[in-house]
């Protein structure tokens, strides 16, 4: 049986599913355009910290009386909450800008969800996804700004 929940507080849950969704999309677009060794690394595991939110936020969902947010979607079929799109044949720059774009989004949707009043266990939950998403947006940030794709395989920018 389920728990029950403020219908506001089960909603915010679910926006921070469906970002983390649409992050994972992004995610995936720019590990299929970007051929910069450097950057598969941390985005392989970007992407990979917001399937395990997906996982987590469906889990404490579905335990309020939530619907499952399926994540075998299409790209075409995403919101994308305001990120902007990644496209074949865009520069690389425009592709790291992105990256940049949606993981502000995303940190900045963690921010003002953490801000309710929420159990001590999902409160704990949002604020691990929060310091992931911090920490994706500071690599991101860095990497677009060191210009990351024209510098030396040899210089890897720390995760």
């Amino acid at each position: 049986m389920a728990q029950s929940m403020d219908s506001r507080m089960l909603s915010s849950l679910q926006e921070l599913l469906h970002i983390d969704v649409d992050a994972v999309m992004l995610y995936d677009a720019a590990l299929r355009i970007l051929a910069v060794p450097m950057a598969e690394q941390a985005l392989m595991e970007f992407r990979s910290d917001h399937l395990r939110h997906i996982r987590e936020l469906n889990d404490c969902i579905e335990r309020f009386g939530g619907e499952r947010a399926c994540i075998g979607v299409n790209a075409e079929q995403c919101d994308l909450h305001g990120f902007t799109p990644i496209e074949e044949g865009m520069p690389l720059e425009a592709v790291f800008m992105a990256m940049v774009d949606g993981e502000q989004i995303t940190t900045e949707t963690y921010e003002r969800i953490l801000k309710e009043d929420w159990t001590q266990e999902i409160r704990t939950l949002i604020d691990r996804n929060f310091a992931d998403e911090q920490r994706h947006l500071l690599w991101v940030l860095k990497a677009s700004r060191t210009r990351m794709w024209e510098q030396d395989a040899e210089t890897p920018i720390p995760l």
